[in-house]
């Protein structure tokens, strides 16, 4: 949950903090006055990209901080204390600076561990419902482990099918290649082959020819480093002059760099440090035969790569290039054959991984449409029904993104009238019920413990209102839940009220933010209960509505 929020420099703001609790928190103001200024500061710490055009003018950067408790879930899974303080800064040219705990950490940092605490609802986020393509998105946020660790696996199948259809396609518009060029192919593929090459064979000879060239120093900075670490009299000089007795001869092997940075580490691998030495020692020998294997070896691939105008890696590389050429050239259909083979089977287990999904997501719909179907007739839609439909997949269909799955969310609304798409007969405030539940869901089976909301009651009114108003409550008794509204209802039913407003300060307009009193709640719910002035009636029905 988020314990408290300062903004420095945002915007209106100038510098605001502000402490949270538990429960449902109501934040209020009129039209303009930073109430969407408040989220977008919040929505930085939740991973928002960030934009030199917040920063108040006349200043130089500006700030975010936020203090989060972490349960026991998060606190196992983010491998993080109970408490932790996330800041963002903004300068002028656009940079951004995250830190944890002082600690400077990347956007994807910041974004791992903010997915698993809360998740903010912005105004724009309904008209996710308009857009198909994010329909299997909602259904797997029921399931959101399973269902991403059967799409990553998908994905991978999916990348690798990919790559080999685009290599077929370029195989087909190939031509064959003429007689000479087959000869010249032939000559070069026996050639390579002949010499059996390995990457990074030749740098790997080449340091063992620099070790045994180097094989008298390398004996005796071993023996007096064994010596200093054995002596019976043994100090921290010792280990030193052994140090620096490795440090010699660290560049002509890794075990001797390696031991070179134990020593130079002291006591801590001191232990380690003397089998390791003892063990080098002991195993050192001067391979006259291999030396000479190896120097051979060296020019034979000098004389390779001098020939060919490539390194020995890239001559691997090469090899199997032209050996395709080849292929091709000499037996056009059948090669292609094969790899059209190859690129099917690829497309075959990326379809069976995608069908897996598709099962798991029929699973998953149902349990939303069960979900859903409660949770709206909570919010005064007693009468609706709500059901997801799937396209039929088949063998041979274009693989997405997020599948093989096309899906529609049917919804009828009053009673008698057929299911029709959600997105063409669902109203403002429809729409906006459905949203909520759907975030609401997500954030339950997702482990969350916060929820923010920016009007996400807008196009609410009356009986209705009350009843979001009465859903929001419940849902903050599980989870920490700020919401952005105009609804007296749900004003009323807050554990917690904040007024935002702004007003002239020193010829420039800023934001603040005061947590009301019950007396201050009266007025500011009567407020939203009135046209222009406050009427005694008016007043009346806050302090109804605050005692419900």
């Amino acid at each position: 949950m988020l314990s408290k929020l300062l903004v420095k420099n945002f915007a209106l703001i100038d510098d605001l903090e502000i402490e949270f609790k538990n429960g449902l928190t109501a934040l209020t103001g009129e039209t303009g006055s930073g109430k969407s200024i408040l989220l977008e500061s919040l929505s930085l710490l939740f991973g928002k990209r960030s934009d030199a055009e917040y920063i108040r003018h006349g200043k130089s950067k500006a700030e975010v901080t936020g203090q989060f408790l972490l349960n026991q879930v998060q606190q196992k899974a983010l491998e993080l204390p109970e408490e932790i303080t996330l800041h963002r800064e903004i300068d002028e040219s656009g940079r951004h600076t995250i830190r944890l705990n002082g600690e400077i950490i990347t956007l994807a940092r910041l974004k791992s561990i903010t997915s698993l605490i809360g998740l903010i609802h912005g105004q724009n986020d309904t008209y996710m419902l308009f857009d198909k393509a994010s329909y299997v998105t909602f259904i797997d946020q029921m399931d959101l482990n399973k269902a991403t660790d059967l799409l990553q696996k998908y994905l991978i199948k999916r990348s690798k099918y990919q790559e080999a259809k685009a290599h077929l396609e370029s195989l087909k518009s190939k031509k064959q290649e003429s007689l000479e060029r087959i000869d010249y192919l032939t000559f070069q593929v026996k050639e390579l082959e002949g010499l059996n090459l390995l990457l990074n064979e030749k740098e790997e000879l080449e340091d063992k020819i620099e070790k045994l060239k180097n094989f008298d120093l390398i004996q005796s900075a071993l023996k007096q480093a064994n010596e200093a670490l054995n002596s019976q009299t043994f100090q921290l000089d010792d280990l030193y002059l052994a140090y620096k007795q490795i440090a010699k001869i660290a560049e002509y092997d890794k075990s001797y760099e390696m031991l070179s940075k134990n020593l130079e580490d002291s006591y801590y691998t001191l232990e380690d440090s003397i089998k390791t030495s003892s063990n080098l020692l002991k195993n050192l020998d001067f391979d006259d035969e291999a030396f000479n294997m190896y120097q051979q070896r060296v020019f034979e691939l000098n004389k390779i790569e001098v020939k060919y105008g490539k390194t020995v890696n890239d001559l691997i590389e090469y090899l199997d290039k032209i050996k395709e050429e080849l292929a091709l050239s000499s037996d056009y259909e059948g090669y292609l054959k094969e790899v059209k083979q190859k690129c099917d089977k690829l497309y075959d287990e990326a379809y069976q991984d995608a069908t897996k999904l598709h099962e798991l997501r029929l699973k998953l719909a149902k349990r939303l449409e069960d979900d859903l179907t409660k949770n709206l007739r909570e919010l005064d839609l007693e009468k609706a029904e709500f059901k997801i439909e799937f396209d039929e997949i088949k063998h041979g269909m274009t693989l997405d993104e997020t599948g093989v799955d096309a899906v529609e969310f049917m919804i009828s609304l009053n009673e008698g009238e057929p299911k029709k798409p959600l997105s063409k007969v669902a109203s403002g405030g429809e729409k906006a019920r459905f949203m909520f539940s759907l975030k609401s869901l997500f954030a339950k089976n997702s482990g969350l413990s916060m929820l923010v909301f920016d009007e996400i009651d807008i196009g609410i009114s009356g009986k209705t209102a009350a009843k979001v108003a009465t859903k929001m409550k419940e849902i903050s008794t599980e989870l920490q839940t700020l919401v952005i509204t105009h609804l007296p209802q749900v004003a009323a039913k807050a554990d917690y009220h904040y007024s935002i407003y702004k007003t002239k300060v020193d010829d420039r307009m800023q934001t603040f933010i005061e947590l009301l009193s019950q007396d201050d709640r009266v007025l500011s719910i009567a407020g939203m209960l009135s046209d222009d002035s406050i009427s005694p009636y008016a007043i009346e029905q806050a302090k109804a509505l605050l005692s419900k």
